[in-house]
């Protein structure tokens, strides 16, 4: 059985470059992994899960894939040395911004969100970044390396603004600089006793929102296929509907998916993580006018 060579498989009218509004670019980066490995492997799993899903959306009674999903090819031969990719995905991200299509960033470890995010932060200056996320990533420097993966979002908020959301995991130095920056940091204790993460998302985010998404902020009973799996994690419709009232309420201008470490026969987590990324392609479709208001 061929492998499909494009996101949901589709045929050259819905996967042509310069008529889709949302490009696909897969990163299968790992180098600074810290328990189990893997996620260099996720692009192509998810990539080859999603040529078996509906294309029809049930929620949004739409077909997402009309507006066109052109896949690029997979970065390749990146650097091992962390800051040195992260400089190599910036200047590519950068390139495919001005094709001004949705782009979806295919991880690989999360260290590729810094260089993601500062391309699209010179591209939007005003860029706040929504994190779903079971760690903090607060570190400064972890195992010797300022781009460690458990360092992403100490970066990222050197350049712009974030919410975090869905946190579980993270050491003292993070919860000091946290509470020493005033951080937004919504827990998934906070989620559990009802914190409004709705306001939060109005009132913290900027107009203009990149969305990183650690797939391990999902439970394990249905995402174990991360590095880390902690338990007490976001449940399938709970991540749909941030997903969806983010776009309902701000632009969403771009968004990666990371830390996709398949298991072999075990397919479950690639399809899930297939079908999120369809769904979001959906979101986005509604919010940017692209599909049908209905």
């Amino acid at each position: 059985m061929k492998k499909a060579c494009n996101f949901g498989d589709l045929p050259p009218e819905f996967s042509r470059e310069g008529s889709s509004k949302v490009e696909i670019i897969p990163v299968p980066y790992e180098a600074t992994v810290t328990y189990r490995g893997g996620t260099g492997k996720g692009p192509g799993a998810i990539i080859e899960a999603s040529r078996y899903l509906e294309l029809y959306d049930e929620e949004l009674d739409e077909q997402p894939y009309k507006i066109g999903i052109y896949t690029a090819s997979e970065m390749k031969d990146l650097p091992q040395e962390p800051e040195a990719a992260i400089d190599k995905i910036y200047h590519r991200i950068k390139h495919s911004l001005s094709s001004d299509k949705f782009l979806i960033i295919l991880g690989g470890e999360h260290s590729i969100t810094v260089g993601a995010v500062r391309a699209f932060a010179e591209r939007y200056p005003a860029l706040s970044v929504l994190q779903l996320d079971a760690h903090a990533d607060l570190r400064n420097s972890y195992e010797g390396s300022p781009y460690n993966h458990a360092c992403v979002m100490r970066r990222v908020g050197e350049c712009c603004s974030f919410v975090a959301l869905g946190v579980r995991s993270l050491s003292k130095e993070e919860a000091d600089y946290i509470q020493d920056k005033s951080l937004k940091v919504v827990s998934a204790w906070d989620l559990m006793r009802g914190k409004d993460w709705k306001k939060i998302i109005l009132d913290y985010l900027s107009d203009e929102v990149y969305l990183t998404v650690d797939l391990d902020v999902l439970d394990p009973s249905i995402m174990p296929a991360v590095g880390t799996p902690e338990p007490g994690g976001l449940g399938w419709y709970e991540i749909l509907g941030v997903l969806r009232y983010l776009a309902e309420n701000k632009k969403v201008v771009g968004m990666d998916v990371v830390e996709l470490s398949p298991l072999g026969e075990n397919i479950a987590p690639d399809f899930l993580t297939a079908r999120l990324i369809y769904k979001m392609i959906g979101y986005a479709g509604k919010s940017y006018g692209w599909l049908e208001r209905r």
